[in-house]
């Protein structure tokens, strides 16, 4: 027992330390005159933070933009065939849950490459890159939506509300949707989060008169300072922070519900 929960921790502490100082790193390099010279070589300075925000703001209101209206969308589309799936046990339903997952078999540069050959017209509009990014994010929605509508409670709870008369809209408002609420937020975030993240499909499906933030910390590294590169990168992991705090409240919160259902 001692040896499992010493094995956790060791493994926890490595994959903070193989996140937090790269992290600690950018830092460093933001906020140092010269990082040629070494860490904080030739002082201490902000101006490339600043650099950064005027360079990098516009495109990072565009990628938050975008990251929610494709949560939204998982939650509206995901919704309705994970119900689908979940609760139909045909064959048709079981092929486009197989058809859904195909996107995660095929490389984001063919992806990309394949809308914009397909669909050109749809390019300038920006409905293209929008439903490049639900294609690629909804797989992962219907991977958190289905377990839940499929927990015998849950669909236990929705045939005694049908016996008592309760219509569709009725049930899913007060037995389905309060039952998988903690799926559901956390859908929405992982949706939100690889869209916000994704570079392939908004590389090539995306205009270049309005890039992203992902390809902009990309041509940052490629053709900008050190310095400026990671400040953006800086800028780009604060927009994930609450994200981040909102995944572990929701942990939390299904660690505690499952507890006390334990208990009970």
């Amino acid at each position: 027992m001692n040896r499992t929960s010493w094995s956790d921790r060791l493994a926890v502490w490595v994959a903070l330390a193989f996140t937090l100082i790269p992290i600690g790193a950018c830092f460093v390099a933001a906020t140092s005159v010269n990082f040629a010279q070494g860490p904080w070589g030739a002082g201490i300075t902000f101006e490339w933070l600043a650099q950064a925000v005027s360079q990098l703001g516009p495109m990072l209101t565009r990628s938050l933009a975008l990251a929610a209206v494709i949560a939204v969308a998982n939650l509206v589309f995901g919704y309705g065939l994970s119900g689908w799936i979940a609760r139909s046990g045909s064959r048709l339903s079981k092929l486009v849950g197989q058809v859904v997952n195909l996107p995660l078999a095929v490389p984001g540069i063919a992806l990309g490459i394949a809308l914009v050959t397909l669909y050109p017209k749809l390019r300038a509009s920006g409905l293209l890159l929008a439903c490049g990014h639900l294609v690629f994010t909804l797989p992962f929605t219907l991977a958190t939506l289905i377990p839940a509508l499929r927990d015998p409670a849950v669909q236990e709870a929705e045939i005694v509300a049908r016996t008592l008369g309760a219509r569709t809209l009725t049930r899913a408002r007060t037995v389905t949707l309060p039952a998988i609420r903690i799926a559901l937020g956390q859908a929405a975030i992982t949706a939100f989060a690889l869209s916000f993240g994704e570079f392939n499909i908004s590389f090539f499906v995306n205009p270049p008169a309005s890039t992203f933030a992902p390809f902009a910390l990309f041509d940052a590294y490629a053709t900008q300072r050190l310095e400026v590169a990671s400040a953006e990168t800086i800028l780009f992991l604060l927009c994930l922070l609450p994200v981040l705090l909102v995944v572990v409240l929701l942990t939390r919160r299904q660690s505690s519900s499952a507890t006390i259902t334990r208990k009970a």
